[in-house]
């Protein structure tokens, strides 16, 4: 039975427990919707394989008491980029360090990315109810399925994660998995890269020198505009007004209308900052293009054929950013080269090519 903490006094009473434990199972329920910083309304705990502790934010309850032992303790997680964020964030909490049950999987054969309810029932065999992932978890008094439904996914984390590192030893991947790790923890507890969001716009590698130059500044500077409204950036200008506007170019606010899809709020609220915004873009070097196309599509089958038999999941080794670091000519792609393979390795060196069928010779 999982306990229920709303105050300070009651919290308390587990932090030397918290303190004392090998590592500590995390899990959050969050509203993302709306706002740029999502709404903690959740914060679920287990120390080692004891009692699940729920610790409700909405209380009068100090989260930042949790911060030495989250700071200090690895934190076990599933997908857990969003829960590091509000650690931070509502905690003030600096992990250590973070094993994240998806990079595991990635790395033991099972793919990537991986629902929590697939990786139980892979890894354990048993089932996991998901049916409260999308209720109002703001409302309170919490249900009684609300509170099962938390309490089961941080209570599955610990020996899922056993399981799943059994599973990497078998595939000799251990080493591959902790600089993933460390890379994942190191890209969370960095200052916020405002600079290379305009990578994740759609159609943001089709574009010209200029225009590549115009969309990274204004990807950056919705960033930080939504990030000081505490607001979801698509709110602030949509990823396809972006693009028009970095095609376009406009100089004068009357440029703004020559789309008559562009939302009149965009040039009415921001239109002045944005034109000082483009006007910078003009003077400011581009960066390097994506790396796009037949090559990129090739390097990612090659690195599917070649990673199957170790275990690798290519999707997460060859993602996008990754793509273009391993095509680049300054970098040799690190341990994800490795990881993938000596068959991948082959390709890259342009001794193996992919045959009919799906393999390299």
């Amino acid at each position: 039975m999982a306990c229920l903490i709303r105050t300070d006094e009651e919290l308390h009473v587990h932090l030397p427990e918290l303190a004392s434990c090998e590592r500590i199972s995390v899990d959050t329920e969050f509203h993302p919707e709306k706002a740029y910083f999502p709404k903690l309304m959740l914060l679920q705990l287990r120390a080692d394989e004891g009692e699940v502790l729920l610790v409700d934010p909405l209380g009068p309850v100090n989260l930042t008491l949790l911060g030495p032992a989250l700071s200090a303790r690895p934190l076990l997680v599933h997908g857990g980029a969003a829960d590091v964020q509000l650690l931070r964030r509502h905690c003030s909490a600096t992990p250590c360090r973070v094993v994240d049950t998806q990079i595991l999987a990635a790395f033991a054969g099972l793919g990537w990315p991986r629902r929590l309810q697939d990786l139980v029932a892979a890894v354990l065999g048993k089932g996991l109810d998901k049916q409260e992932t999308l209720s109002d978890w703001s409302r309170r008094p919490l249900s009684a399925a609300q509170l099962q439904y938390a309490g089961d996914d941080v209570l599955l984390l610990e020996p899922l994660v056993r399981g799943l590192q059994t599973r990497v030893e078998g595939f000799g991947n251990t080493a591959f998995v902790e600089e993933a790790l460390r890379e994942s923890l190191g890209a969370l507890l960095a200052p916020p890269d405002d600079a290379g969001v305009w990578r994740r716009v759609p159609g943001a590698h089709l574009l010209s020198e200029v225009e590549r130059a115009a969309l990274s500044e204004l990807a950056s500077w919705r960033e930080a505009k939504a990030r000081s409204l505490d607001c979801a950036a698509a709110h602030v200008v949509s990823d396809a007004m972006l693009f028009d506007l970095a095609r376009r170019r406009p100089e004068t606010l009357d440029g703004f209308r020559e789309n008559r899809r562009m939302p009149s709020q965009v040039w009415r609220q921001h239109g002045q900052e944005l034109l000082t915004v483009l006007a910078r873009a003009e003077a400011t070097a581009a960066p390097r293009a994506l790396r796009r196309g037949a090559d990129a599509d090739a390097l990612r089958l090659a690195a599917r054929i070649s990673a199957e038999a170790g275990g690798v999941a290519a999707e997460y080794a060859c993602r996008d950013g990754e793509v273009d670091y391993i095509l680049s000519d300054s970098g040799t792609g690190g341990w994800r080269v490795a990881a993938l393979g000596e068959p991948f390795q082959d390709f890259l060196r342009g001794k193996k090519v992919i045959m009919h069928g799906g393999r390299l010779e």
